[in-house]
């Protein structure tokens, strides 16, 4: 029974790898697999799935097949590139915290529990209103909403690491406090980074979708990539007329940060 177990949770696994990658492909080239362009406008309106169109069309005529499978390429960079953004600072943070003296490593985690205290979806809503919008604004916000728990978690295990054999050893042969960081103490938390890393991946891909939502994201004019999020609060003023709107980018965002989400829970265990 346990082997049947074992062997079910290698196979959810290998089929959300799977969907993740085909995501990320179509994505590349959403003009191939739709035909459509995700940017050609016409006149025709909202027109639901048929032949020429099978997911339908958007207000402006535009292919909701296309621009859903170009959307992903915007959501999966944006959660990709803030959340190793998250992780290298977390890392740095944690790593210095975990190793200083007990002056500097109370302000660091005191600088951390500030960042703890404050809400990911409400600082990163701050910074969107200051910086203005846009990706770029949009990856810097996720990135200062989400370090802040990558630095604790990699702070706890630093403290435990930094008393092994091997550590004592390499500080016993008088090795810099940088290299015991970089060679011997950073190589041990790759158990810890990579969960942190898959599932912080949909955290960045929710957040990223959430404020686009609001409006505050990339996509202010027609010739820009559309994100899900960006889809979604577009189809939301179409609900009642065109449903199949906001349907698509919805099951894909769903299923993308559901497949990160399992990935990272096993990888946890």
């Amino acid at each position: 029974m346990q082997g049947k177990a074992m062997s079910g949770e290698k196979k959810s696994i290998i089929v959300c790898g799977t969907i993740i990658v085909l995501m990320a492909l179509s994505s590349l080239a959403p003009e191939l697999l739709s035909r459509s362009s995700p940017y050609t406008i016409s006149f025709t309106g909202a027109l639901p799935p048929g032949r020429e169109h099978i997911l339908g069309t958007d207000f402006l005529g535009r292919d909701i097949l296309a621009r859903t499978l170009a959307g992903g390429r915007v959501s999966i960079a944006i959660g990709v590139l803030s959340r190793f953004g998250s992780i290298i600072i977390g890392l740095a943070v944690g790593l210095m915290a975990g190793l200083a003296a007990p002056l500097i490593r109370g302000a660091l985690q005191g600088a951390v529990e500030v960042f703890l205290s404050i809400p990911s979806l409400l600082l990163a809503l701050a910074l969107v209103m200051v910086l203005g919008e846009g990706n770029t604004t949009i990856i810097i916000a996720i990135v200062a909403g989400t370090w802040a728990p990558v630095a604790r978690a990699i702070s706890v295990k630093t403290a435990e690491v930094k008393t092994w054999d091997f550590v004592l050893a390499a500080r016993a042969l008088g090795a810099s406090p940088v290299r015991v960081a970089v060679v011997h103490i950073a190589p041990a938390l790759t158990p810890l980074l990579l969960p942190l890393i898959t599932t912080g991946i949909a955290t960045s891909i929710m957040l990223e979708s959430t404020l686009s939502f609001l409006g505050l994201g990339g996509g202010s004019t027609l010739s820009d990539l559309p994100s899900w999020g960006m889809m979604i609060q577009e189809g939301s003023r179409f609900i009642i007329d065109a449903p199949w709107i906001i349907i698509p980018p919805s099951i894909m965002l769903s299923l993308l940060i559901l497949c990160f989400n399992r990935i990272g829970d096993r990888m946890a265990e």
